[in-house]
């Protein structure tokens, strides 16, 4: 069996692997999902990605400011998005984004990058984790070129004590054998100034963080293959309160499809189970 992981897929898994089971294999949503802010990001990082690509390309700041600018508004009025305050606000602080770091010192190489590397291979089991990285770009300093994995993140609120735990980093450093991640947080705050708004913040890893995580992976990934053989996903019971599964669970077990059906809506079935 070959076992695909996404490191977000591998976080929920850990999580609990009834949630997994359910957002990721079955890709459960609910009718009525609130997706304000899951817009609001994927908007403003598809708007990043044309933003850096320019550069990559160079072409000038004001003509690509123009250009991102255009295709925000496009795509409500293609429905893709159906706030229009929502889309304005981001341009609005697209706008800000890319005067404030016009001259930051960072040469973009590479925007949404693909990765996939093999984490466990044995006769009978294979186990890959793989995703996209938001950006790739080169810091000199002092003569000495590095190259740095960033990660965009859209928040209302100022992260001034980020962590190098969790999944989405370490898979990012581990795929890539580098050892520092850039975050690269965009906030919302209508209050503040672009100074109060923008951080970019540096994780360093090293060797030992990254096979520790590695065998973490491996142990979690071998325990999910043993569920996914048995057709069995427990549940951890750990978060329910947070989890939008819950009313799935609080459910008696022969109830369960007839609420899956009421309230949630089914997307395409991801095949994570690929069969050797």
């Amino acid at each position: 069996m070959i076992l695909t992981l996404s490191p977000s897929g591998l976080t929920t898994y850990q999580e609990c692997p009834t949630k997994f089971l359910y957002s990721n294999v079955k890709r459960l949503r609910q009718l009525e999902e609130k997706r304000d802010k899951m817009d609001r990001g994927s908007l403003f990082h598809k708007m990043l990605e044309k933003h850096y690509t320019g550069i990559i390309n160079k072409v000038s700041l004001n003509e690509i400011v123009l250009e991102v600018t255009n295709y925000a508004r496009e795509t409500y009025r293609n429905d893709e998005y159906n706030d229009i305050e929502m889309v304005e606000a981001c341009i609005a602080n697209y706008q800000e984004y890319a005067i404030y770091y016009a001259d930051d010192g960072y040469e973009p190489l590479a925007a949404e990058v693909p990765f996939s590397r093999v984490i466990y291979s044995s006769d009978l089991h294979k186990i890959v984790i793989e995703g996209i990285i938001d950006l790739i770009c080169r810091k000199v300093q002092n003569s000495i070129a590095t190259d740095l994995i960033v990660d965009h993140k859209t928040s209302d609120k100022n992260d001034l004590h980020p962590t190098i735990l969790g999944n989405q980093f370490k898979a990012y450093a581990w795929a890539t054998e580098k050892n520092v991640v850039i975050k690269n947080d965009i906030g919302f705050q209508k209050s503040y100034g672009p100074a109060d708004r923008f951080h970019r913040h540096v994780l360093n890893y090293t060797k030992e963080h990254l096979e520790e995580w590695r065998e973490s992976v491996i142990y979690h990934g071998l325990e999910l293959i043993n569920f996914i053989e048995k057709d069995y996903f427990p549940m951890r019971e750990a978060s329910c309160w947070r989890c939008s599964f819950r009313k799935i669970c609080e459910s008696t077990p022969d109830s369960r499809e007839w609420k899956i059906k009421s309230i949630y809506k089914t997307g395409e079935p991801h095949d994570i189970f690929a069969r050797s």
